[in-house]
């Protein structure tokens, strides 16, 4: 986040290595990008606050149509998500072809911060923790 403290808000103000005019999301910026793209539940519903996989369908229509080892998406929303893989703390990468991550600028707790995590075996999105020193992929949103 370059050097910027956790934030949840919205929007994130935290620039981080996005460019001038642009800023990472805060993990509510994620719960409204998801309550925009789930068919079932909607932005604002309870079902975001929780961890591991939530939703109906949001995942799969923020996944390419392409790129992903099993359940490609159908990019309903252009989001065009990509499975980018993780760099774990010791340097080693994982997952590449099936998952993608994301970082938030929220933390959960000193030392974890929460990211967002598309699934090849899943329609759903994930909101979960990870540790600060792991390797995930950004978005940038628009001023």
């Amino acid at each position: 986040m370059n050097g910027a403290s956790s934030s949840s808000n919205v929007p994130s103000g935290v620039q981080g290595i996005c460019p001038s005019g642009w800023h990472l999301p805060s993990d509510e910026e994620w719960k409204i990008l998801e309550g925009n793209t789930d068919t079932q539940f909607g932005v604002g519903d309870n079902e975001w606050n929780g961890t591991g996989y939530r939703g109906l369908d949001g995942g799969k229509r923020l996944k390419t149509i392409t790129s992903w080892s099993s359940n490609t998406g159908t990019d309903a929303v252009n989001f065009s998500a990509l499975p980018g893989g993780y760099r774990s703390s010791s340097g080693g990468f994982f997952y590449l072809s099936n998952n993608g991550y994301w970082w938030s600028t929220t933390e959960s707790g000193s030392e974890y911060i929460f990211y967002r995590l598309l699934g090849s075996n899943y329609h759903k999105v994930n909101r979960s923790n990870l540790s600060k020193a792991s390797g995930l992929s950004v978005r940038c949103l628009m001023d």
